[in-house]
């Protein structure tokens, strides 16, 4: 073994995984007309682009703000 970190290449697959998951579902949803919409303050997630944007830079706190969300 060469010993390179496999781990953090695992955790980022994964990562852009449940990303594209995210855009994929909240697109489909957006189209059946029944669209995941958060809010948070003054912020508003309601579009797929946002829901990815959101996810890649703040991955830990939107991805389980859209599971919630998509839940209700």
């Amino acid at each position: 073994m060469n010993g390179a970190p496999v781990g953090p290449v695992v955790f980022l697959l994964v990562v852009l995984a449940v990303d594209a998951w995210v855009f994929v579902d909240a697109r489909g949803r957006r189209e059946s007309g029944d669209a995941v919409v958060a809010t948070v303050g003054p912020i508003t997630l309601s579009k797929p682009e946002q829901w990815l944007i959101g996810s890649v830079l703040l991955w830990i706190f939107v991805v389980p703000l859209y599971l919630v969300a998509r839940r209700e």
